[in-house]
């Protein structure tokens, strides 16, 4: 698939989400909910926003510790940078001009690099599963859902064992693979092995259970601070909801929404996983409405200006990071 026809793509989505979010909304009422807000409580998601930044930076820097060690620094500015392209570019083109950057800069393999992200995300993948099924269990919600949680905890236990067997079975995993890669074409089959190898490489964080348990609080301690950033825009809304509970539900439903493919800056998918999860709690939809766009606005802004401070400081331009998103990355060896 062209790389157009894939933005056209997740422009239709999120347009499909924001229409589902501003169904039912009386914009009158939309707007004066978001002028009534606690502005005090708002501005503390500025930044607790950025601090997120901050901890996946850290959280990073162990499961490269494989590869090599990395300085704070650049591990922080390639983040910041990466969460910055998520919001301005297309295909969350973060996602390959975080680790190309931190290569670059370091000299550490880029296969490995792109490895711990996938990493990186299956943790984060296991801590919304958690709390999607935490939320299924402190709010009420049909038998359905429910049994949609319990799905997603299966899922997250499965996939959760299938990351342990393959680091437990590396050997075996890398014989597969290689019988697999010969019926691939070499172009496909050569980045593709760097992948899987880096991959298998980044799992070596598992081999030590200090650093496993470090990566693993490290994820609570995000979640945690997610959590408490979108509990921040609840009060700063005022809604007379049990803050922990909906709190829970929020983070962990607008995390699955967001995991769709869509527009930059998560547009219309960010919206509509708020409104599912404040309906929940009887909250009107153009309250959610008004209550998921001002978050929002609040949030990209701190992501903007996280990700111009490290443009400015590692001296990269935004065509730059433009380009390398536009690119096909070519996984080296290592």
């Amino acid at each position: 698939m062209s790389r157009s026809l894939r933005i056209a793509l997740t422009l239709v989505i999120s347009a499909v989400f924001l229409f589902l979010a501003a169904r039912g909304v009386e914009w009158e009422r939309a707007w004066a909910t978001a002028f009534q807000i606690r502005a005090g409580w708002l501005v503390l998601v500025v930044p607790f926003t950025v601090w997120t930044l901050y901890i996946r930076a850290q959280r990073w820097q162990v499961l490269l510790r494989p590869l090599g060690m990395v300085e704070r620094a650049p591990a922080v500015h390639a983040t910041n940078i990466g969460f910055f392209a998520n919001m301005v570019l297309p295909l969350r083109a973060g996602e390959i001009v975080r680790p190309v950057l931190l290569a670059r800069r370091t000299k550490l393999p880029l296969g490995g690099v792109l490895a711990s992200i996938v990493l990186e995300r299956v943790f984060d993948l296991l801590a919304v599963i958690l709390l999607f099924g935490a939320a299924t269990l402190l709010v009420p919600v049909s038998e359905q859902v429910r049994q949609l949680g319990v799905l997603l905890v299966s899922f997250g236990v499965l996939l959760g064992g299938a990351v342990g067997i393959a680091r437990w079975q590396e050997q075996r995993v890398i014989s597969l693979w290689e019988h697999v890669a010969k019926w691939l074409p070499q172009i496909v089959a050569e980045p593709l092995d760097h992948f899987v190898r880096g991959f298998l490489r980044a799992l070596e964080v598992l081999d030590r259970p200090s650093r496993f348990f470090e990566v693993v609080v490290w994820t609570a301690y995000l979640w945690l601070i997610i959590g408490a950033v979108n509990t921040f825009g609840l009060v700063a809304f005022g809604f007379a909801v049990p803050l922990l509970r909906c709190g829970v539900a929020l983070t962990a439903i607008v995390a699955l929404a967001v995991s769709v493919p869509s527009a930059p800056g998560y547009i219309g998918s960010f919206q509509f996983g708020c409104k599912l999860a404040l309906e929940v709690f009887r909250i009107d939809a153009s309250d959610a409405l008004a209550f998921s766009v001002v978050l929002h606005v609040t949030q990209f802004f701190a992501i903007l200006a996280a990700g111009l401070y490290s443009l400015l400081r590692e001296g990269v331009s935004l065509r730059q990071i433009e380009e390398v998103s536009k690119s096909d990355v070519s996984v080296s060896p290592g």
